[in-house]
C-alpha cells in the first residue's frame, strides 16, 4: 500500500516537474468555422510564455481519424506562416480548395519546454493545446444568369436560383452586390425568387454583380455558411455629356470642352479634331482627365484657325459612341461690325443729303445772276400789246 502511494506521488512529481518546464498561455485561439467546398479557411493561434524559456514553438495537429501532425509537406493545399519572437509565437494555418474530407478537429499545440520533441501527440505533458472544429459542406448549386451585354437602356434582370442545399442547411437570405457595394433600392429590387431586377438600366449599371446566399446550419444553431456567384454585365459606351451642336467663343478667349461617358469595361474617352486624333498639339492646347474619368480639352488664346468640329469618342471592348460639337470663333471686332455698318449708312445718307442740297443751292444762285433788264425786255417782246388788241382809248377816262 505504501509502495503504491509512493509511486503515485513520484509520478505526480514527475508530471508537475514537466509542466513546470512548459509555461505558456494562449493569447489568440483558433475559431471553429463552416465553409463550402472549394472555399478557403484560415486558423490563427498565438501563445506567449508565462515563465521558463523564451523559445516558444507551435505545432498543428488534425485529431479527427487519428491524431496526425500536419505541416507544409502534408498537403499542397496547406499553408503555414509562423512568426517567432523571444517569449512568444504566432502561427496562421490556411487550407485552400476545401474538400468535405477536411471536416474535423484541428488542435494548436504550444510549448516552451526545452526538453520537448517535435510531436506533441507523443509528449502531451510537455505541450498545451486549444482546438477548433471545421465543417465543410458539399457545394450547393447556384444557377445564375449568364454574363450579359447591355446594349440599350431598358430592364435588366439577373437570376440566382439555389438548388436543394441538403438536410443540414436552410437558406437564410440572398443579397446582391455590384463591384463589392450593396445594391440599394434606387430603382432596383430583389425578387422573391432571388432575381435582381433593374429598371431603366444604362451603361452605368455595368459591372460584376455577386449573388450571395447565406445558409443556416441546422445542426448548429446560430452558425451560418455563405456561398456566392458572380455575373458580369457588359455595357456599351454611352456619352453622358450634353453639347449644343455648336458653341461660340471670341478670339483670344479660353474654352474647355468636357466629355464624360459610362459603360463596362470603363470606356476610354478622347477628343478628335475633324475626325483626326489630337496629336502633336500646340502649346495652347492641353488634354487632361478628371478624377471622375472625364476627358477635358482646353484651348487657350483662341485663334480663328481653331474653328473646327471636335468629336468626343468613348470606346471599350463592346463598341464606341461619338458626339461632335462645332467650335465657332468670333473675330475680336465682331461686336463693332453692326455699329460700323450703321455709321457707314449714316455717313452715306449725310453725303447724299449734302449733295442734293448743294445742287439746289447752285440752281438758286444761277437764277439770281440773270440781269433784270434782260428779263424785262424779254417779257415785253413775248407778251402781246394789249393796247393794240383793245383799240384806241381815251387819255381821259371820264370823257366819252
Amino acid at each position: 500500500m505504501k509502495s503504491r502511494l509512493l509511486i503515485s506521488l513520484l509520478l505526480m512529481a514527475i508530471v508537475a516537474s514537466c509542466r513546470a518546464q512548459n509555461q505558456v498561455e494562449f493569447t489568440t485561439e483558433p475559431q471553429g468555422t463552416t465553409a463550402f467546398e472549394d472555399d478557403s479557411v484560415q486558423f490563427t493561434c498565438e501563445a506567449q510564455k508565462t515563465g521558463g524559456g523564451d523559445d516558444v514553438a507551435i505545432v498543428w495537429v488534425k485529431t479527427s481519424g487519428g491524431s496526425v501532425v500536419i505541416d507544409d509537406s502534408t498537403d499542397a493545399r496547406f499553408t503555414f506562416a509562423t512568426v517567432n519572437t523571444p517569449g512568444s509565437a504566432k502561427s496562421n494555418f490556411s487550407i485552400d480548395d476545401l474538400q468535405v474530407a477536411d471536416t474535423g478537429s484541428y488542435k494548436c499545440y504550444a510549448s516552451n519546454d526545452p526538453t520537448r520533441g517535435s510531436n506533441p501527440v507523443l509528449e502531451p505533458t510537455k505541450w498545451e493545446s486549444v482546438q477548433a472544429n471545421l465543417k465543410v459542406f458539399a457545394k450547393v448549386a447556384i444557377n445564375q444568369t449568364a454574363d450579359t451585354n447591355l446594349t440599350a437602356i431598358g430592364t435588366l434582370e439577373l437570376g440566382c436560383q439555389v438548388s436543394d442545399p441538403g438536410s443540414d442547411l436552410a437558406i437564410a437570405s440572398v443579397t446582391w452586390t455590384r463591384d463589392g457595394v450593396a445594391v440599394t433600392d434606387d430603382g432596383s429590387s430583389t425578387q422573391p425568387n432571388y432575381f435582381l431586377k433593374i429598371t431603366q438600366a444604362s451603361g452605368s449599371d455595368g459591372g460584376v454583380y455577386t449573388c450571395t446566399v447565406t445558409f443556416n446550419v441546422l445542426s448548429t444553431p446560430g452558425v451560418t455558411v455563405t456561398d456566392s456567384q458572380d455575373i458580369t454585365v457588359w455595357a456599351l459606351p454611352r456619352i453622358t455629356s450634353h453639347f449644343r451642336k455648336s458653341v461660340k467663343y471670341q478670339e483670344g478667349e479660353t474654352v474647355t470642352l468636357k466629355c464624360t461617358a459610362e459603360g463596362y469595361p470603363t470606356p476610354t474617352v478622347k477628343w478628335l479634331k475633324e475626325n483626326e486624333e489630337l496629336v502633336n498639339m500646340s502649346s495652347r492646347m492641353s488634354y487632361f482627365m478628371d478624377d471622375d474619368g472625364a476627358a477635358n480639352l482646353r484651348i487657350t488664346n483662341l485663334e480663328m484657325g481653331d474653328r473646327a468640329t471636335y468629336t468626343c469618342s468613348a470606346e471599350n471592348s463592346l463598341g464606341s459612341d461619338n458626339l461632335p460639337v462645332l467650335l465657332r470663333v468670333k473675330d475680336r471686332l465682331a461686336a463693332l461690325w453692326p455699329f460700323l455698318g450703321i455709321l457707314a449708312e449714316v455717313v452715306i445718307l449725310v453725303i447724299i443729303i449734302f449733295y442734293f442740297e448743294k445742287r439746289k443751292s447752285d440752281s438758286d444762285d444761277s437764277a439770281e445772276d440773270v440781269p433784270l433788264g434782260a428779263l424785262t425786255s424779254h417779257s415785253s417782246r413775248d407778251k402781246p400789246d394789249s393796247r393794240e388788241s383793245a383799240g384806241p382809248t381815251s387819255r381821259f377816262p371820264w370823257s366819252r
